[in-house]
């Protein structure tokens, strides 16, 4: 199988020497889950120590409140589903200062008093090489868009993320009633789905299936970022890099071709299961779901399994 990147894929690590990775998809996905375990994987891998990443939370950039939102909110009226929900010159304005080298502040957003708190990262402590920004809008502004160097899109199924979401709600220290579940869900998570989230995979380069289940995904971007960094992931990672063999490359590794591939590049999904790989190659001329480079534009229609 030949797996490649869009051509718009950042493949060197900007002058500000840090690697910000984007990572979008539906509430209840899966994202921050990814996140951790990804953040694990290059600590694992002695990519990174844990002093040099920072995890940011799309939830935290909410804006703050006026008197009139909190009414709503307190009557049930309040989309926090929305785009306009949250602060983007404030998000901009961190990952600028991260960019930098300055002293930038982390916002925590209380969802019990629906207020935000700051906590402060001096300079003196350095500045991080590797930001992930998880959250259902990350690839909704492009603003935001710019700054990112690997746009990330969790998929899974709606069912599966409902199931999650009522999951969640129910096991709180102060649970919700499903019927408040479900009516929240209908009214704003899922409308905020189709109209802002779907549409922005479309700028993803990579769309992840199945979240943090997906070994195949973390591992070749764990790989990546290594290969940027200059530090390849050492034996204790999920599974030894072959990027800095005489033979071998990074985009060799994506692309599955010993001596690289010049042709053009589109977005790529990945899936991990080597049994689907290796029955694909031998497939018919029309690829299977499981290998298609997904497209806004394509004109691929799944067969029903």
């Amino acid at each position: 199988m030949s797996l490649s990147l869009p051509a718009s894929f950042n493949y060197n690590l900007p002058d500000s020497r840090v690697f910000i990775i984007g990572l979008a998809g539906g509430a209840d996905s899966g994202k921050e889950k990814f996140c951790r375990v990804l953040i694990e994987q290059l600590q694992k891998s002695q990519i990174v120590d844990s002093s040099k990443v920072v995890l940011l939370h799309l939830h935290d950039f909410y804006r703050e409140l006026s008197d009139e939102d909190r009414v709503s909110v307190y009557s049930g009226l309040y989309s926090f589903d929305h785009p306009d929900a949250f602060d983007w010159e404030l998000i901009a304005e961190v990952i600028q200062d991260i960019q930098e080298g300055n002293t930038f502040r982390i916002p925590k957003f209380n969802f019990s008093t629906k207020t935000r708190s700051y906590e402060e990262h001096p300079k003196e402590r350095g500045s991080p090489t590797v930001v992930l920004l998880e959250g259902i809008f990350v690839l909704y502004s492009a603003k935001i868009r710019e700054f990112l160097n690997m746009k990330l899109f969790v998929e899974l199924d709606d069912d599966m993320r409902l199931a999650n979401r009522v999951a969640r709600k129910v096991a709180e220290v102060n649970p919700d009633p499903i019927d408040h579940v479900l009516t929240e869900y209908v009214r704003f998570v899922k409308p905020a789905f189709d109209d802002f989230i779907q549409p922005s995979k479309k700028w993803a380069d990579i769309i992840i299936p199945r979240g943090s289940e997906n070994v195949t995904a973390i591992e070749l971007i764990t790989a990546h970022t290594a290969d940027l960094l200059g530090r390849p992931p050492q034996p204790n990672s999920t599974r030894p890099s072959r990027m800095n063999s005489s033979n071998s490359t990074f985009l060799q590794e994506l692309t599955g071709s010993p001596g690289g591939d010049s042709r053009p590049m589109s977005k790529a999904s990945f899936h991990s299961d080597p049994n689907s790989r290796r029955a694909s190659a031998a497939a018919s001329p029309v690829p299977s779901k499981s290998i298609l480079a997904v497209s806004p534009n394509s004109v691929y229609k799944p067969v029903p399994e």
